[in-house]
């Protein structure tokens, strides 16, 4: 799949349209009754993004008592500053800034919010998935060149992985996601083993380890 800036406006809008939400364009951008979404064209810090969203991030509807939904666009970190730089990318990108909350539910986590419907569906569109992740198949546009999965795998690493020193361990419940990971990191020479299994509280987790020769941010 091959990213068009203008055809993929053309898309959002009528995904927007489909779902009743008043907006109108205007040269690449979306305004809704409270928002204006600048629409990027595809880039490395998006194919990163969709890494995170695919790690620790979500696509959540929320009804409204007045009807119709909100749309939820999340990511979940023990480290704040962590959030604060997918915070700035989303700026860099969308014109839109997310909120910084305290997850009250654990000890030392965060979560960062946009309430946007224009992101939600321009990632949902781009292949991340809208609830609980059950397809477990990597976005056709990462899988396009080497450089857009190398930097989709960083932010899936930065938020979901493990790394030490030279190899990196991706833990994930979808053995058929980290198959397809498994086949590109081959392709791309990063020496992947096959996925294998443990089980944490009687659940079957699978993960796979290759070389840490990926354009990470975080962590290192």
């Amino acid at each position: 799949m091959l990213y068009k800036k203008a055809d993929f406006v053309t898309r959002l809008s009528k995904e927007l349209l489909s779902r009743n939400i008043f907006h109108k364009v205007e040269r690449n951008v979306i305004f809704t009754r409270r928002s204006k979404v600048s629409i990027p064209s595809f880039n490395k810090d998006i194919s990163y993004l969709l890494g995170v969203i695919a790690g620790d991030g979500s696509l959540t509807l929320a009804k409204r008592k007045r009807g119709g939904f909100h749309y939820l666009f999340r990511i979940y970190s023990g480290d704040r500053s962590h959030l604060d730089y997918f915070n700035k990318l989303l700026k860099v990108s969308f014109g839109v800034e997310g909120i910084v909350s305290k997850d009250k539910r654990k000890k030392n986590a965060y979560f960062l919010t946009i309430q946007n419907s224009g992101i939600f569906f321009y990632f949902y569109l781009l292949g991340s998935e809208i609830g609980k992740k059950k397809r477990g198949v990597l976005p056709a546009i990462v899988k396009v060149n080497k450089a857009n999965f190398l930097h989709f795998l960083s932010g899936l690493t930065d938020t979901d992985g493990h790394v030490k020193r030279n190899r990196i361990q991706l833990k994930q419940k979808s053995k058929k996601l980290l198959k397809e990971i498994h086949f590109l990191t081959n392709r791309f020479n990063l020496n992947c083993n096959t996925p294998k299994v443990n089980y944490t509280n009687n659940i079957p987790f699978y993960y796979i380890r290759f070389d840490n020769n990926i354009p990470l941010r975080l962590k290192k």
